[in-house]
């Protein structure tokens, strides 16, 4: 029996564990948080941050038995996977470039000079930096700490925003204290997805970001799920595939998981970023193979552990429309929820899920770990998925006390 280290217990690592585990792999688990969902479906888990570089090395050094492959989905720790993959001789994302993708302005600076078309960008260390940087390019532009996930600081500054405010907002959520601004491009935001294999890049996942609550939520930057198929001709979808592709070789992920976040503007394909790993927000492990057949997170563990691949499982075996929308439902203490036995029995829901209950207090949604809940649905194209979608949404009544 193989045997699978995972780095990460969170809700969004359950379907890595339980894919592992009905594969006949052996789990080993790690996560800093005891009451973490996934530690109940691992063979074997301990308490460990996956941050915490020493502890990781020290546990796999001293670790009974043979590892055979590390791995994590939806974390932003595709370098800590990578260090602990060396230390142990497993196949991995080479380590540079692992690390390259969570400082989104050495990312960016490393994406530039190889050619690929990503927005105006620039390093700020101060408020006149800020100023000097809109009079470049003029509003709107976005501010973001070089090394968070999840939107975390991300906001869309217009003539609106206070820019101390927004500044100090940023830098308050990076690790380091550095952030950097780019130019917001008007346009279709697109999610992308693939591994690479054999110096094969294969494009697994193409979905259209939602942010119709761009404005609700400004000047933060909240996506309301997502839809496939695109609406982008097949021409544009190939010019966004093409930047992501070079994008992922200019980083020098030569084995393993890429996934993007692209633009489509004026004709012209954009890199907003790159991450080293599987996606979060339900995308690799829901939305891709509901909509295609196509099970990236089966295909990432046989390849950590070393087993064969037939790269027909990179193939799209049908398509389907898929829309996932979150739950909005305003601030306070939950007095009840309603409707939510109506959603599960609704016939093109396929998947409802909450991280609040009643009693709960729900405090403004500044990012994405603050939305509340989400409906997955499917339907025979894009169109009446999302109409599944919206109407499970508008079937959920909240009251506050």
């Amino acid at each position: 029996m193989k045997t699978l280290l995972i780095l990460g217990a969170g809700k969004e690592q359950v379907p890595a564990i339980t894919r592992a585990k009905s594969k006949g792999i052996y789990t080993v688990v790690l996560d800093m948080n005891p009451q973490a969902e996934g530690l109940k479906y691992a063979d074997e888990y301990h308490i460990i941050s996956t941050r915490d570089k020493k502890s990781l090395i020290d546990f796999v050094k001293n670790c009974d038995g043979k590892i055979d492959g590390v791995i994590t989905i939806a974390s932003d720790i595709p370098h800590m996977v990578s260090k602990v993959a060396e230390e142990i001789g497993v196949k991995h994302i080479p380590i540079e470039a692992a690390c390259l993708t969570v400082d989104k302005l050495k990312m960016k600076e490393v994406l530039k000079k190889a050619g690929i078309n990503v927005p105006p960008f620039r390093k700020i260390n101060s408020l006149n930096d800020l100023k000097k940087f809109i009079n470049e390019y003029a509003y709107p532009v976005v501010i973001k700490p070089v090394d968070n996930s999840g939107a975390r600081g991300v906001l869309r500054l217009t003539e609106a925003v206070d820019l101390t405010w927004a500044l100090n907002e940023s830098k308050s959520n990076s690790r380091s204290g550095d952030v950097m601004v780019e130019k917001f491009l008007e346009g279709n935001q697109i999610s992308t997805e693939g591994i690479m294999y054999e110096d094969e890049f294969y494009i697994t996942g193409f979905a259209d970001r939602n942010y119709e609550m761009l404005e609700k939520f400004s000047p933060n930057i909240i996506e309301n799920g997502g839809d496939s198929p695109t609406l982008l001709s097949q021409d544009a979808k190939k010019l966004v595939n093409s930047e992501f592709e070079k994008a992922v070789r200019a980083l020098d992920i030569n084995w393993g998981p890429g996934k993007g976040d692209m633009i489509y503007s004026n004709g012209r394909a954009y890199v907003v970023e790159i991450a080293a790993r599987l996606s979060g927000g339900n995308f690799c492990y829901d939305h891709v193979p509901l909509g295609t057949g196509v099970d990236i997170v089966d295909a990432y563990i046989d390849m950590a552990v070393g087993n064969s691949i037939n790269t027909d499982c990179f193939k799209p075996k049908f398509q389907r429309g898929v829309a996932q929308r979150y739950f909005f439902p305003g601030i306070g203490k939950i007095k009840s929820i309603s409707g939510l036995d109506k959603v599960k029995n609704m016939k093109n829901i396929v998947k409802v899920d909450f991280f609040i209950k009643e009693g709960d207090l729900i405090e403004k949604q500044s990012n994405h770990t603050t939305r509340v809940g989400y409906v997955i649905a499917v339907g025979k194209d894009k169109n009446e998925a999302v109409k599944f979608a919206e109407e499970a949404v508008k079937s959920v009544e909240f009251t506050f006390e």
